[in-house]
C-alpha cells in the first residue's frame, strides 16, 4: 500500500484517561507510518496490523506498530507472528507492543521467537492548557530557538540527530537515504505540518547546533519526537526548552493535547514541564541472522 501524505485534522479536545491513552497511541502510530519519500516505502495496514517498510536497512524506517492477532487458536496466532516477521526479509525492524494489541502475551510471545525486548517506554500525555508560559519557565539565555524552514537548517538538524545518537547512524548509506528523504518531504510540504506549525525546531549556541525537537499533528494532537542534544551540551536545560518551544507553537496554533514516549533519561523533564504516564509500550528488535552464521 501506497503511503500517503498526512492532512490537517481537528484538534482533539477530550482530556479523559481512555481518550488521551487513545491520542498517545494514535498520534505514535501516524508518525511511524508517516511518508518518508524512502526507497520501497511501503504501508501495511489490515486489521490485523499497522507497519511501516522500507528498503533502507535500519529498524528506525522499518516498523511494526499494530498487531491484533485475536486468532480463533493458538496456531493461527503464531502463524500471524510469523508472517509478520517474514515480511521484512532480511531486515532488521522495531515492533512496538501497544497498550490495545493482542494477545495479551504479544511480548512475552515474541522474546520467545527471537525479537528481542529492548525497553518498556512510557507514553505520557498533557493538557496544553497548563503548559507555562516563557516568563514563567524562561529558556537558557544562550539558546537561541528557531523554527526549521530551509534546507541549510534542516541539515543543522539532521547534524545534531547524528552527533546525539552516532550508534543508531553508523550505516552511511541509511543515513544518507534518511536525509535525503526527509529533505525531500520537508520541501514538500512547506517545512510545515498539516496545520502550518512547523515541522522541526532547532537549537543553537553561538552559532552552532546543538538541539532539535519534531512535531507531529496529523492525529490531532501536539506529538513531541526527536528531542536531541549533542553529547557535549547536555544537562543545561536544552531539551526542555526545546520541547517547551514547540509545545508553545502548538498551542498557538490550536492544539489542547501534547503526547509523547519518553525515554528514562527524559522522564523526570517531561514530568516537570506537565506530562503524565497514561500508558506503556514494549519495543523489540528484530536482529535476522547473518548468512553464513
Amino acid at each position: 500500500m501506497t503511503v500517503i501524505p498526512a492532512r490537517a485534522v481537528p484538534p482533539r479536545t477530550d482530556l479523559s484517561a481512555d481518550a488521551l491513552r487513545a491520542a498517545i497511541v494514535d498520534d505514535f502510530r501516524a508518525s511511524a507510518v508517516r511518508r518518508r519519500q524512502l526507497p520501497g516505502e511501503r504501508l501495511v495496514d489490515t486489521p490485523e496490523v499497522l507497519a511501516y517498510l522500507s528498503d533502507v536497512r535500519s529498524p528506525d524506517v522499518n516498523e511494526v506498530v499494530r498487531a491484533r492477532f485475536g486468532g480463533p487458536d493458538e496456531a493461527s496466532v503464531e502463524a500471524a507472528i510469523g508472517a509478520t516477521v517474514q515480511a521484512f526479509g532480511d531486515r532488521a525492524f522495531f515492533w512496538w507492543v501497544g497498550p490495545d494489541d493482542e494477545p495479551a502475551d504479544l511480548s512475552a510471545r515474541l522474546a520467545t521467537r527471537g525479537v528481542v525486548f529492548l525497553d518498556d517506554i512510557p507514553g505520557m500525555a498533557m493538557d496544553l492548557a497548563n503548559l507555562a508560559d516563557p516568563a514563567q519557565a524562561p529558556p537558557p539565555a544562550e539558546l537561541e530557538i528557531q523554527p526549521v524552514l530551509d534546507t541549510h537548517a534542516l541539515d543543522g538538524f539532521l547534524g545534531v540527530i547524528g552527533h546525539g545518537f552516532p550508534e543508531d547512524w553508523t550505516d552511511q548509506t541509511a543515513t544518507e537515504l534518511v536525509a535525503a528523504g526527509t529533505a525531500a518531504v520537508a520541501v514538500e510540504t512547506g517545512f510545515r505540518e498539516p496545520n502550518g506549525v512547523p515541522t522541526r525546531w532547532l537549537g543553537s549556541v553561538d552559532g552552532r547546533p546543538v538541539a532539535t525537537a519534531r512535531l507531529h499533528t496529523a492525529a490531532g494532537v501536539a506529538g513531541v519526537y526527536t528531542v536531541v542534544t549533542v553529547v557535549d551540551a547536555r544537562r543545561r536545560g536544552y531539551g526542555e526548552a526545546m520541547t517547551r518551544h514547540a509545545l508553545l507553537a502548538a498551542r498557538d496554533a490550536g492544539l489542547r493535547i501534547a503526547t509523547l514516549q519518553s525515554s528514562p533519561a527524559g522522564r523526570g523533564v517531561y514530568e516537570r514541564i506537565g506530562f503524565r504516564e497514561e500508558c506503556r509500550f514494549r519495543l523489540h528488535e528484530h536482529r535476522p541472522t547473518p548468512e553464513g552464521s
